[in-house]
């Protein structure tokens, strides 16, 4: 149409068999309808595994063509009827887990400019587009309005951190009380290292970070202090057990196992942490292995545990986390120089992402 206003966006078209996997161009700008908001985008992220999802290593069922780009940080620009609280000119989060509005109890779901599973496809023919662009159309239920005082603390990239702790806390909130235990297995990477800093936040007494990178696993002393306490996990069931167990201190008990390892790790790991815990503890699954899951039916019973597996976090979970920044308690700074890109430069960031997936590094795209 002439004169229809447009915006840049990275559009995804499909797998190709050659560079570049994104094609960066004009497409119309959104407009907003009942029940959501147009953002202007000030700045969002480039997950490391963003790669494999481009490149079909992980081949996730989407709608094609369409914008990546889970969340981010930005600017309401208008506003459709039915809004309250949301107004143009307030900055806000994006949360990128889309849930349908129709059925209270088990609501489909998709991840925004990411993934949508199963009848969640229907939510991307509305909400098709990430935040790889200039502008998104958003839901206003997955917009965070960021006080002005929390403004003033964090700039828009360090603020697109809050998904990073969200994550995480999703899992962790309500099951670890303040002075309690908890090991992480998937401390070092992104969401793993984050759930490090989130059980602190909360209150945990000790956390136990595990992993195979030993270097990663003493920065987290470093960072932290002495509440944390590094296990380098070998893959022998029974001896890393052991380890979890020495590592809760004479006299405490492991509580809580949090998981968020990768697809590609063995469950190992999770299976020492859970068989670590006391009588009635309990186990949160928010990883993403394909291997199976293979637990003595024995300490299941006898000792009482509880295991749940948990997806993303609800609505207030950004809220939380913007709360624990403002008190101190939790800082959004990235914890190592963050590599910032333009959304010109989408390609580019999508592989310095996929080579950089360690547990303080970031990719920002400002677009």
């Amino acid at each position: 149409m002439t004169g229809e206003r447009t915006i840049k966006a990275a559009l995804y078209e499909g797998v190709s068999p050659s560079a570049p996997l994104l094609k960066v161009t004009d497409l119309p700008a959104p407009v907003a309808n009942n029940g959501d908001a147009v953002v202007k985008i000030l700045a969002t992220r480039v997950v490391s595994y963003a790669k494999d999802v481009l490149d079909g290593t992980r081949p996730y069922p989407n709608l094609l063509p369409m914008v990546p780009g889970p969340g981010g940080v930005g600017i309401i620009q208008s506003v459709a009827p039915g809004a309250i609280h949301i107004k143009p000119g307030q900055m806000v989060f994006i949360d990128p887990t889309v849930r349908s509005r129709d059925h209270p109890v088990t609501p489909e779901a998709m991840l925004q400019g990411l993934i949508a599973f199963g009848r969640g496809k229907e939510l991307q023919r509305v909400w098709n587009n990430g935040s790889w662009a200039e502008e998104m159309l958003v839901p206003l239920e997955n917009l965070t309005v960021i006080p002005e005082s929390v403004q003033a603390k964090f700039s828009p990239a360090e603020l697109t951190s809050i998904s990073n702790y969200a994550v995480p806390l999703g899992g962790l909130y309500p099951n670890l009380r303040p002075g309690q235990t908890v090991v992480i297995t998937g401390s070092t990477g992104m969401f793993g290292s984050s759930a490090v800093a989130v059980s602190l936040a909360l209150g945990a007494r000790r956390v136990i970070a595990s992993g195979r990178n030993k270097k990663q696993l003493d920065e987290f002393v470093t960072l932290y202090g002495p509440r944390v306490v590094p296990v380098v996990t070998t893959g022998d069931v029974a001896k890393d057990t052991q380890a979890f167990l020495e590592a809760a201190g004479e006299g405490f008990d492991i509580d809580v196992s949090f998981d968020i390892l990768p697809p590609q790790a063995t469950f190992g790991a999770v299976q020492s942490s859970i068989l670590a815990l006391r009588d009635g503890g309990t186990a949160v699954l928010m990883g993403g292995l394909n291997s199976s899951a293979e637990i003595p039916y024995p300490a299941i019973m006898n000792k009482g545990l509880t295991i749940k597996g948990h997806f993303m976090y609800d609505r207030t979970g950004p809220t939380t986390i913007i709360g624990l920044a403002d008190a101190g308690l939790l800082k959004l700074q990235h914890r190592r120089e963050p590599k910032i890109f333009k959304l010109d430069e989408i390609n580019d960031a999508v592989e310095w992402s996929a080579a950089h997936p360690g547990a303080f590094d970031s990719t920002i795209v400002l677009p």
